[in-house]
């Protein structure tokens, strides 16, 4: 069942006529960017879900103006516009990933239709009211009068009516939401941004990590945290796998009886069901060959493996289940990687020897190499692909 969120009072045969009659705008128009700084100021408040934080902080002016600056520079001899109506289909895992794609829409100039999970989600609760709200200033009318913000079942009808009417459609989601999805036609000039399931991974210097002072490895600890447990561990980008370099046991046991500490700082709760179902999927992975240690705490659950193969990737269910993996060289990881594969956050490593990494790396797999701590930062490269770019078109005269 269609509900509309915004705008108010109105059908939705009516609000998608209303939309597609007003003009897209220039990118980086000044009402869209004081928009974002309104969304910035408000989402900074809500200290209590540290994601929405994070969300506010990359809307800040200062991010905002360096993309533009960017994206200026680079389009200076260009004619470049908005592609006209982006169609969002947004995730169920992350409450916070609409946001970021439909900013750099609005950021283009586009107009937007949102579709967001039925599912309840107090974050998403929170984001969705300070979003209306503003939408209903008289200061954004023209925002207002070009977004839709919906939510329906899978009734493939509407899905059907908002791809032939969009010039681009974003779809986050699982492997099979997007194969679904991808068999509902779009316009034929349309195109089409798909972010299905992604795996991620840590990598760790055990040699340098033994080096490390209590500071520092309080500090390490922290960013890991953010990276596993803001999602439970379910966002594409946090790392499920983590890899230790150098081999240096004690640093590694250093490493896992300090974190439990962490999150017993933290007063971490996991619920009972992922609770159960980390605990059941950690006892039956320990029944495959290449699963050569167990180790079930109260917090996390700890499997180490001899491989990492692609159905032991799929059985991974979050909530602080950590694959482990040994290598002598970093280079060597990337006999593991495979195309799923999306972030490496890493710790202890020179930018060169990350860059020898990639340049191993033979698969589609890595789009992504961070420190600790910022796996789960955004930025307008995602997936290998620039939004903003995708995002517009460009018109060429001679």
């Amino acid at each position: 069942m269609m509900q509309l969120f915004w705008p108010k009072n109105i059908e939705f045969e009516v609000a998608i006529e209303q939309l597609s009659s007003n003009k897209p705008n220039q990118p980086f128009d000044q009402e869209v960017v004081a928009f974002t700084q309104a969304l910035s100021k408000r989402f900074l408040r809500i200290r209590e879900l540290p994601e929405v934080v994070a969300l506010g902080y990359w809307l800040r002016k200062a991010n905002i103006k360096e993309m533009q600056t960017t994206f200026e520079r680079d389009t200076s001899d260009r004619i470049v516009r908005s592609r006209g109506t982006v169609f969002h289909i947004a995730p169920s895992n992350v409450d916070t990933i609409f946001v970021y794609s439909w900013m750099l829409s609005l950021l283009a100039g586009n107009r937007n239709v949102i579709r967001i999970s039925g599912k309840e989600q107090n974050g998403l609760n929170v984001l969705l009211q300070i979003i209306i709200d503003e939408l209903g200033r008289n200061e954004f009318q023209k925002i207002a009068k070009q977004t839709i913000i919906c939510t329906y079942g899978h009734e493939e009808n509407t899905t059907a009516v908002l791809s032939a009417t969009c010039q681009t459609r974003v779809i986050w989601g699982g492997d099979e939401t997007i194969s679904t999805i991808r068999e509902i036609p779009l316009a034929p000039l349309a195109n089409e941004l798909a972010f299905p399931d992604r795996f991620s991974l840590a990598v760790l210097n055990s040699d340098v990590l033994a080096k490390a002072e209590e500071a520092q490895l309080d500090s390490l600890l922290e960013q890991f945290y953010n990276d596993v447990f803001w999602f439970d561990q379910m966002a594409c980008s946090s790392p499920r796998l983590i890899t230790w370099c150098g081999g240096n046991q004690q640093a590694i046991n250093r490493f896992w009886s300090a974190f439990e500490q962490k999150i017993q700082q933290k007063q971490y709760k996991l619920m009972a069901a992922t609770q159960v179902l980390k605990y059941t999927t950690s006892l039956i992975l320990a029944t495959e060959s290449n699963v050569e240690n167990l180790k079930n705490g109260t917090y996390f659950s700890r499997v180490k493996l001899s491989d990492v193969p692609v159905d032991v990737r799929e059985r991974h269910c979050g909530g602080g289940l950590f694959y482990e993996y040994e290598v002598d060289k970093l280079e060597e990881l990337a006999d593991v990687l495979i195309d799923k594969d999306q972030t490496i956050a890493y710790f202890g490593f020179k930018r060169k020897e990350l860059e020898n990494l990639v340049e191993a790396i033979s698969t589609r797999g890595i789009d992504r190499i961070v420190p600790i701590g910022k796996a789960l930062d955004f930025n307008g490269v995602w997936d290998g692909q620039s939004f903003l770019t995708s995002f517009t078109r460009e018109v060429v005269i001679i």
